[in-house]
């Protein structure tokens, strides 16, 4: 109730109920100066403070106390490497003879069914919802791993369950597995002076893992990205995750590693074009109107849950379409980006913004979001297209490409 009655403030944090579940090397993040914030009952680290600064949120509806940090940990990152923690991803191991076809019924895309192929995909309702937005990876025969994020591992847990065959074995290893992420420029070189394993680009293709050694530690490693950077997803047993961590912060002062908290990868994954379920996406849009299409398969030949809705709106105008936007004057907290901005054409609503960030990479106000039927990029480029914040209307341009066009996939 306190919270409930309490002001709203941007990216406001539990004061109750914190420190239940930690990650074995929360005491190392909080050395580093972690400022933690609470995503499926976990604590992970959102930003990290600099100069010894106390790593607390000071709330405004505008400038972030945390910008300075953040834009450190965005920058480093793309020039030089960055270390992100993942462990608090939710992760489900699925196994039996009718996994692959289990989740083929379930998933939009073809899922891969050869060992170290992963798959992002979506699972949808039968009008063509996005329930789920994750991926899929074939760790062995008949053994499938599927990673979403932090803050739906009930909600997608449920959903799996409802139309998994019961011939499926279904296992939440969400403790039992962390994750660190490795990227940036330099993360290929890095892990190449810990790890007598092959890591160039044509023997580790992007999309694939594989299990690697770095130093005595087996390692499931993946090149997977949602920051738009070359790196590598490293899943380990959680009890030796510490020492992991540990020989990652050592070797990376060679190459001047960042620690990168959530609202890094926020901003980065914005930079890069990639959606976020619960504010790009949810049950009340399809893979049509957010432009993720390429997730659907209709050459698997199966009749998977949405497919029917999904051939019915495929043929038809898009009632709503998703489109990429920045504020031609563009400052940090001036305004505050955040979601459900009303977007105008001259003086007309035409949409809704469903995320926003300030990019420092690029020196951008960026914002995501819907525009209403008819409206595209050709029709509106040269048009006075506004998002307004706080009753004031901020001239904006339309992105036809996200601002990142990095190569990660060498």
């Amino acid at each position: 109730l306190g919270d409930l009655y309490g002001m709203h403030w941007p990216y406001k944090q539990h004061i109750t109920s914190r420190n239940e579940k930690l990650l074995p090397y929360h005491d190392e993040l909080k050395k580093a100066g972690a400022c933690f914030g609470v995503a499926g009952g976990f604590e992970r680290p959102m930003w990290y403070s600099l100069n010894g600064e106390e790593p607390k949120y000071n709330y405004s509806f505008n400038y972030q106390n945390w910008y300075s940090s953040v834009k450190y940990e965005t920058i480093n990152a793309r020039k030089n490497v960055g270390l992100f923690d993942f462990s608090t991803f939710s992760k489900f191991d699925l196994k039996g003879e009718k996994t692959h076809s289990s989740l083929q019924v379930i998933c939009t895309a073809n899922i891969k069914n050869e060992i170290g192929k992963s798959t992002y995909t979506h699972m949808l309702n039968k009008d063509g919802g996005i329930e789920t937005d994750l991926t899929v990876v074939c760790l062995d025969k008949n053994y499938f791993r599927v990673v979403s994020s932090a803050a739906t591992r009930e909600r997608d847990k449920h959903h799996i369950l409802k139309y998994l065959s019961d011939e499926v074995s279904f296992t939440d290893v969400t403790e039992k597995i962390c994750c660190l992420g490795l990227f940036g420029p330099k993360s290929r070189e890095m892990i190449e002076k810990i790890s007598k394993d092959d890591f160039k680009a044509d023997n580790f293709k992007f999309g694939t893992g594989k299990y690697i050694n770095i130093k005595n530690l087996k390692v499931w490693a993946q090149r997977i990205s949602y920051v738009g950077e070359l790196g590598f997803e490293l899943y380990i047993d959680s009890k030796n995750v510490l020492e992991l961590y540990k020989i990652l912060i050592e070797e990376g002062k060679k190459f001047n590693l960042s620690h990168c908290g959530m609202h890094a990868m926020d901003i980065m994954r914005m930079e890069s074009g990639f959606v976020h379920w619960g504010h790009d996406i949810s049950p009340e849009e399809n893979q049509y109107q957010a432009d993720i299409q390429f997730a659907v398969s209709y050459k698997k030949n199966i009749n998977f849950i949405g497919r029917d809705a999904l051939i019915k709106i495929k043929d038809k105008q898009l009632d709503k379409r998703m489109m990429m936007f920045t504020l031609k004057d563009s400052k940090p907290g001036e305004p505050l980006l955040l979601h459900e901005e009303p977007i105008y054409l001259d003086d007309k609503i035409i949409g809704r913004t469903t995320s926003g960030n300030y990019s420092f990479c690029f020196d951008k106000n960026l914002s995501f979001g819907y525009v209403n039927s008819g409206n595209n990029y050709e029709n509106l480029k040269d048009k006075n297209i506004f998002i307004e914040v706080e009753k004031k209307k901020y001239p904006v341009e339309i992105l036809n490409k996200p601002l990142n066009q990095k190569n990660y996939k060498d």
